[in-house]
Parts: structure tokens; sequence; C-alpha cells
């Protein structure tokens, strides 16, 4: 009895109160206007309806972020843009309470999550998988620079390889609210 759609929730023209439950895993952080696209999935949701989200926390909790942006940068990650669409978009509590609360939901709850994540289980399946999801950050450097940086990704993936494969610490947020 479940349905999955992949649509665009800020402008899809759901039924009113016909869907029981929302998921996002680590998606809704890249709603291009997040205010609109929650008060369309509440809308959306029948009365006590259940939102549930896993999101990132920030990004000084997510040990991943830098490692891999100092190796393929060779610098510090930069900030995050406030407000802008992107992985850190919904990592501060108070503002996910807020625009949740603003789209119509009620019983907004995040609970910290923190736990090892795997890249592969081992430096060369870790490497593999990590190029595919940020080798766009090597765009526009020379040849050499690339293989630098992807010799000091391999480095740093090699860094964290135990028995448990390749893993670097990560913090996220459950939220969970209903439609009242």
């Amino acid at each position: 009895n479940a349905r999955f759609a992949q649509v665009d929730a800020q402008v899809h023209p759901f039924v009113p109160a016909g869907v029981d439950v929302v998921i996002s895993r680590t998606g809704a952080m890249f709603f291009g206007r997040p205010d609109e696209a929650f008060a369309n999935l509440a809308r959306a949701l029948r009365p006590g309806g259940r939102l549930t989200l896993l999101t990132w926390q920030a990004a000084a909790r997510n040990e991943w972020f830098g490692a891999f942006a100092r190796a393929l940068t060779g610098r510090e990650p930069p900030a995050p843009p406030a407000g802008a669409p992107g992985p850190f978009s919904l990592s501060d509590p108070d503002h996910v309470r807020a625009l949740l609360g603003d789209a119509g939901f009620a019983d907004v709850r995040l609970d910290a999550l923190a736990e090892p994540m795997v890249y592969g289980r081992d430096a060369e399946e870790a490497h593999a998988f990590v190029l595919g999801l940020l080798g766009w950050m090597l765009e526009g450097r020379t040849p050499v620079e690339q293989d630098r940086a992807v010799e000091a990704l391999r480095t740093t993936l090699q860094a964290h390889e135990g028995p448990d494969g390749v893993t670097l610490a990560s913090a996220t947020w459950l939220v969970t609210a209903r439609r009242p």
C-alpha cells in the first residue's frame, strides 16, 4: 500500500490531505524554496500525517566534509552560505523548527544521531566512491593539481581505513513532525 513519488515538492499538485507519510533522507536540504516546499508537503499530508527527514548537522560536526574538501582542494572548506540550498541548510535546529512550524507542522522534534559513516570496505573502494560524488571539485584545475588532489584523497582515506572499512565521523538530525 506504499507509493513513491519523485517530484518537485515546491510545486507538485499533490492531492490535499492525500498522503500519510513524507520521508526524505538527505534530500530536503536541497530545496530551492524550502518554505514553499514544506508548506506544499504539509497540505499534502492528511491530518495527523507524519514528516520524517534525515539532515546533516553543522559541517563542523561532520569530519568527512572537511577531510574530503581539504584533500581535493588543498584548503579548508568555506562555510556553507546561509539560507542557500546545500547539505547543511537544515543543520540549525532553531531554523528547522521555525521553518516547519511556519509551514504548518506541529510537534517538530530533532534527535541527534552520530555514527561513523562507511565509505567503502577499503581505501580503494572508498576512493572510487568519493571521487564519483565529489570529482566536480577537481574541475578547472591543471592535470598536475588534479593528480595531487586524487593522491591526497587516497592518503586521507587510507588514514581512516580500519577493520570496519573506511569510516569518518558524521552527525545528523532525525527530524520528525506531524500535520495537526
